[in-house]
């Protein structure tokens, strides 16, 4: 993949502690061939030199925040705050949506699509709908990821 001077990009690596971590920022130069990556992290001063396989354009639809606990999506009160959580990392991340309408009763505590899916709110972005869903992780970890895409209403739909 080649990056461009001003993309916004995220790293996915691991700290010194050895927990993942995920970072925001804008591609400062692109070294050449394979190399690595010139990035300029939001909370860093100065540039740092990262692998090419750590980096990634960063959209709408590629931040995903993956929390553990079943009950973070199985508990409407709960889910209620995850389109919100979502929304706060989409800022972190430098970008921009349009205003979240929140679904469901309580707001935002979404609308089943699926077993263990939940649309949770919809908003307008570079003009196509989009939707925020949860869904359980089918992994059997009690992974909850949180994620954006575009809307497809004819999701699930069977004929008769």
């Amino acid at each position: 993949m080649r990056f461009a001077n001003g993309d916004r990009i995220k790293v996915s690596t691991v700290d010194d502690d050895g927990l993942p971590i995920v970072r925001y920022g804008t591609v400062g130069a692109e070294l050449p061939g394979d190399g690595p990556v010139v990035v300029m992290f939001d909370d860093l001063l100065g540039g740092d030199i990262v692998d090419r396989s750590e980096v990634e354009i960063v959209t709408v639809d590629s931040v995903a925040l993956l929390l553990q606990g079943p009950d973070l999506a199985t508990d409407p009160v709960l889910r209620a705050g995850l389109a919100a959580m979502w929304a706060a990392e989409v800022d972190l991340a430098g970008l921009e949506t349009g205003v979240l309408h929140l679904l469901g009763d309580p707001p935002g505590a979404g609308l089943r699509d699926a077993a263990d899916s939940w649309v949770l709110a919809e908003f307008s972005h570079e003009g196509s709908m989009h939707v925020v869903r949860a869904l359980l992780a089918g992994d059997g970890t009690g992974t909850v990821v949180v994620h954006a895409g575009r809307m497809n209403r004819w999701d699930g739909f069977t004929s008769p």
